[in-house]
């Protein structure tokens, strides 16, 4: 194993943090034709998520 691997137990562990925070889709850089895009549905996905997390 190389250091800096992704394992498979790393993923399902990261997926499962991002399902915690609401998050069950997150945005990825092919989803979007420029980096402008790509940081607006960042910035949105993020946003969603910190609303979710003040109004509990």
């Amino acid at each position: 194993d190389k250091q800096g691997d992704i394992s498979e137990d790393d993923t399902v562990r990261f997926k499962s943090y991002l399902m915690s925070l609401g998050i069950d889709d997150p945005v990825t850089r092919d989803a979007f034709r420029s980096d402008s895009e790509y940081y607006m549905g960042l910035a949105q996905q993020i946003s969603d998520m910190m609303v979710g997390v003040l109004l509990v």
